[in-house]
């Protein structure tokens, strides 16, 4: 049987579950973090500049140095995140103090299927 395309865009929608990927890391470190994005087929990102707020004894405490971050959000499929993630923290030595954070948010609910394709780069599927 043929799905309507409300059923369709339901199904699409339902099956294929997105996160969006935050990662924090210094300023200047943020086309690295593309660069990993980008050989894992992961095209919607998105890199702003930020600055921290936090007083220095608080900084010191956390072990963080420098306040300027490039932060980098980028949708994902849910199953590819961790994957993703593990890299990122590889590369950049998440593991040390001051290195960088990433942590994902579950996208529930995303309205209009050309946005939804768009968001994981599945322009390639046929309309009819």
């Amino acid at each position: 049987s043929r799905l309507s395309q409300n059923e369709r865009i339901e199904t699409i929608c339902s099956t294929q579950r997105l996160d969006l990927v935050f990662t924090i890391v210094s300023r200047g470190k943020g086309e690295a973090v593309l660069d990993i994005f980008r050989e894992n087929k992961i095209l919607q990102n998105i890199i702003c500049h930020g600055h921290g707020t936090a007083p220095s004894s608080i900084l010191e405490v956390l072990g963080l140095g420098a306040t300027d971050k490039d932060i980098i959000l980028s949708f994902v499929k849910a199953e590819n995140s961790k994957k993703i993630i593990e890299q990122v923290s590889k590369k950049l030595d998440f593991a040390k103090p001051g290195h960088g954070i990433a942590f994902t948010v579950p996208l529930e609910s995303i309205a209009g299927i050309m946005s939804f394709k768009m968001l994981t780069a599945d322009l390639t599927e046929e309309e009819n």
